[in-house]
């Protein structure tokens, strides 16, 4: 018999950097902001940064303050890196009194792209899902609990319900999918999934035929051999 999946592979234990609670979602932190072109006319005491808010149901929105030299915005200190960011956020800076400022560019980097050019990988180990969990659509979400092969608990935005894996794109209440990659970037459905392996319906992969049990990972792909799973 095929084995469970491991719960660490259910949401996970990106938190905030603050004392906050988000039930263990998924996805990824900023790491830092980056900071260009030309910036003048704002003051330390009314300049707020803002972050929009993650992708994952119940994330941490991050937090930062501008850091100023004379009156121009030279960095960003993150004070809370939030959670559940599956791509980066926009960054507002502005000032709040009235005048005349000069706003350059100001650039999320989340934690999976804070190493070394090459040296990415995802810092979590969730697998992303989309779901439909109310009949409001499909919506990005992490599994709660593994029910059967096919079938998970699965939270969204939109709340929890038992979905089962569809083979296709998600067109009704109760479905979700999983995607995979090939070495090509070609990709899949998982149609049943288990600790090492999965059953796929092609996407635009061509790889491996539908129904095919391939070995799977959140590493590169090796042609022929094995997929990438999506993870949050």
């Amino acid at each position: 018999m095929a084995r469970s999946l491991n719960k660490k592979y259910f949401g996970n234990r990106n938190v905030g950097t603050a004392a906050t609670t988000d039930n263990g979602i998924g996805g990824e932190g900023v790491a830092r902001v980056t900071i260009g072109g030309s910036w003048s006319g704002f003051t330390a005491g009314t300049t707020t940064v803002t972050f929009s808010a993650p992708q994952l149901p119940t994330g941490v929105t991050a937090t930062g303050t501008a850091v100023l030299t004379g009156d121009a915005v030279t960095s960003v200190t993150i004070t809370n890196k939030g959670s559940g960011y599956t791509t980066a956020p926009s960054v507002t800076i502005v000032d709040t009194d009235i005048g005349a400022e000069t706003t350059g560019t100001a650039v999320a980097v989340l934690t999976t792209d804070s190493g070394p050019v090459g040296s990415s990988t995802n810092q979590e180990n969730a697998i992303l899902v989309s779901a439909n969990t109310t009949g409001a659509g499909a919506k990005l979400g992490d599994i709660v609990r593994q029910v059967g092969a096919r079938r998970f608990k699965v939270r969204t935005a939109d709340g929890v319900a038992n979905c089962t894996l569809k083979g296709s794109a998600v067109s009704g209440q109760g479905q979700m999918t999983i995607t995979a990659t090939d070495s090509d970037g070609g990709t899949y459905f998982v149609t049943k999934i288990s600790a090492h392996r999965i059953t796929v319906t092609q996407g635009t992969g061509t790889q491996f035929a539908s129904d095919t049990s391939v070995q799977w990972s959140f590493a590169a792909p090796v042609a022929g051999q094995t997929l990438k799973v999506a993870n949050a």
